[in-house]
């Protein structure tokens, strides 16, 4: 898998071929392979940015991947 294929249908067709720009908590939870309650407490501390669509969060593929590279490289 790349950032440029879907995760559940890599190759299958055009429309998966390129990146999504955003988003839902849950698929970015399953992009990085952690909880979506464990990435809606780092949007409550402000460690992630989400931006919302009326009340729900989205969360931009740049800000994931800057908070993903945030992290510590060692386990505490």
């Amino acid at each position: 898998m790349t950032e440029w294929t879907d995760f559940r249908h890599p190759n299958c067709c055009p429309c998966h071929t390129t990146r999504k720009i955003a988003y839902t908590v849950a698929e970015a939870a399953i992009r990085v392979g952690v909880s979506a309650r464990l990435l809606r407490t780092q949007i409550d501390k402000n460690y992630l940015l989400a931006r919302y669509v009326n009340s729900k969060p989205i969360i931009a593929h740049d800000d994931l991947v800057s908070w993903l590279n945030s992290l510590p490289t060692e386990a505490r």
